[in-house]
């Protein structure tokens, strides 16, 4: 990958969030957040500029939904990172990028190479 992306990493779990937070920065890229919650994500997304996103599903009792919908009105390419697959989220995530959990950094990296394909 060529030119470094900001990346909004959406995650409630401490540990998982710094770990793909770590991967990202080992690779040249900007971390926005991590954030924990749809509130915190949300007003990261309204102060900050956001090239990609990957966001977990499931936040303490909430869904991403509410961020997928805003990230998709600004035309923000995400995946959500879940231990979930497409038949184990709500119908309204059925169509999204998944990359499962745990993801390593190929995976990662991967998948922000097919969300953000460089010219």
């Amino acid at each position: 990958m060529s030119d470094p992306l900001r990346v909004l990493v959406v995650e409630d779990e401490w540990l998982i969030a710094e770990d793909i937070a770590a991967c990202l920065r080992a690779s040249g890229h900007q971390v926005i957040g991590p954030a924990p919650s749809v509130a915190a994500a949300l007003r990261l997304i309204g102060e900050k500029p956001v090239d990609v996103a990957l966001l977990d599903v499931q936040l303490h009792g909430e869904t991403s939904l509410a961020i997928a919908e805003e990230l998709q009105t600004r035309h923000i390419p995400f995946a959500c990172l879940t231990g979930f697959g497409p038949r184990d989220v709500p119908s309204a995530f059925a169509n999204f990028k998944f990359v499962r959990k745990p993801a390593d950094q190929t995976d990662i990296l991967r998948a922000l190479a097919e969300l953000v394909p460089t010219s």
